[in-house]
């Protein structure tokens, strides 16, 4: 059972017994109240009559009269102030009665002088005595009234047929009312739930709205902290293996270009039979690369997955321009293109082997866009270092994706050509480790420009 259901259904039990017993004791009242304002007009009515008959027999009866006399003489003073309703008794003898009724067999008078009454059925009908005794020249008689209440009896149970309906009515309204307020109560919860579950499926920006301060909306607001939390820890984790798979994947990608250059010179010693000093070169040229690969992948744990600073230093542009032809001869006489590279400045402070990691990664990416017998410059000035290319080029669309990791222009091209979408991802953070801007132009069948513009150091 669902919690408004529970909430609701506890309502109505307390509400149904508050409204029962209100009713019970509304109606329970209201009969006794009824009942009471009969029985004092009737015992008013009896004490009244009583009063009257026995002034006027006081004032008109004698002593010395005779039994026959004295006999019309009562009779004469009850009907005067008699009704249909009054009855008048002496002893065995009923001296004035309009009713069916012995109110005498009923009602015993002789145990007390004070009025007494009784309500019952009798004949099928509800039947109020009132009755009393008094006493006239040492004679006792015993005075009643007599009232059919049968219809207030059925007052009464019209009055409980109302409360009843009414009573249902209420009840009725109050169910439905209970239920809506208390699903609108809960509509926070609800709220709280389905964010809950959006936030279950990976949706971890959402949120639940706070629009009231009691404690649902405490709960609405630890819910929102929680899922911030969630969502900065899952982002850290995100952070944390998309780093790791950059430097997983850079380095894969780093391995080639140095691996294809000491691949070759391996082979060319173990099958070739070579003067002495073009062995040493060879040997030379393999020791190099294999040092730059453990500095490298020294420096990219540390760049990447570590996210430590890097220390800049001095470097001849010159000398990095060199060392990127060198590592990328293979890369360019593989794909039949020309490198072309001018230098116009002496010096910029950088990490030289990231840096010429960003540049073997450009003009990898150049040569792949590029067809065979086109050109690929690099060219040094000022703070700038670009490396333009002839090749297919970028649409405006893709030039902001394209240094996202993975992501690849042509994806069909780049697997053709041994892409993997991280050369990009990786130029960015090796320049954003440098504190140097990329500028990427590029005019779709006409080539692409890269510039790494280097902070001005004063």
């Amino acid at each position: 059972m669902k919690l408004w259901m529970k909430v609701s259904t506890i309502c109505i039990c307390v509400f149904l017994i508050i409204v029962g017993i209100s009713s019970t004791l509304l109606i329970l009242m209201s009969k006794d109240n009824i009942l009471k304002v009969t029985l004092d007009s009737a015992s008013t009515q009896q004490h009244n009559l009583q009063s009257s008959f026995s002034e006027m027999m006081g004032y008109y009866g004698k002593d010395d009269m005779d039994l026959v006399s004295k006999s019309s003489m009562v009779k004469y003073c009850f009907s005067r102030f008699a009704d249909s309703t009054s009855v008048l008794v002496s002893g065995d003898q009923t001296i004035f009665s309009n009713i069916s009724i012995s109110p005498e067999k009923i009602l015993n008078l002789a145990s007390s002088t004070e009025q007494q009454h009784y309500i019952g059925k009798i004949d099928g009908r509800n039947i109020l005595i009132v009755g009393s005794k008094t006493t006239i020249a040492n004679d006792e008689y015993c005075v009643y009234s007599v009232r059919d209440i049968t219809s207030v009896y059925n007052s009464i149970n019209k009055m409980i047929w109302k409360f009843a309906m009414i009573s249902f009515v209420c009840i009725v309204v109050g169910v439905v009312l209970i239920i809506f307020l208390v699903r609108f109560a809960m509509r926070p919860l609800k709220e709280l739930g389905d964010t809950a579950r959006h936030i279950a499926k990976g949706e971890y920006n959402k949120r639940v709205k706070v629009s009231a301060h009691d404690e649902v909306g405490s709960l609405a607001e630890d819910f929102n902290d929680m899922a911030e939390a969630v969502q900065a820890h899952i982002n850290e984790l995100n952070e944390n293996a998309q780093r790791q798979i950059l430097f997983i994947g850079g380095l894969t990608h780093e391995f080639k270009t140095p691996l294809t250059s000491v691949i070759g010179h391996s082979e060319t010693l173990l099958y070739t039979k070579m003067p002495e000093d073009v062995v040493l070169n060879s040997l030379s040229h393999i020791h190099q690369q294999c040092k730059r690969l453990e500095r490298l992948t020294q420096k990219l744990l540390r760049l990447i997955t570590l996210e430590q600073q890097i220390e800049l230093k001095e470097e001849s542009v010159d000398n990095l321009l060199e060392f990127v032809k060198d590592s990328v001869e293979e890369t360019v006489r593989r794909n039949d293109i020309t490198l072309k590279m001018t230098c116009d400045v002496d010096a910029i402070p950088m990490d030289f082997d990231l840096m010429l990691s960003l540049l073997i990664n450009l003009v990898d990416n150049a040569a792949k866009a590029s067809k065979a017998g086109q050109k690929v410059q690099i060219h040094a000035y000022k703070n700038v270092i670009e490396v333009t290319d002839q090749g297919i080029g970028i649409s405006k669309e893709e030039i902001t994706r394209i240094v996202e990791p993975f992501y690849m222009v042509d994806p069909s091209r780049n697997k053709l050509k041994g892409g993997s979408g991280l050369g990009l991802a990786l130029v960015k953070r090796i320049a954003d480790a440098h504190g140097a801007q990329i500028s990427i132009e590029s005019i779709v069948g006409q080539g692409t420009t890269v510039k790494i513009i280097f902070p001005v150091y004063k």
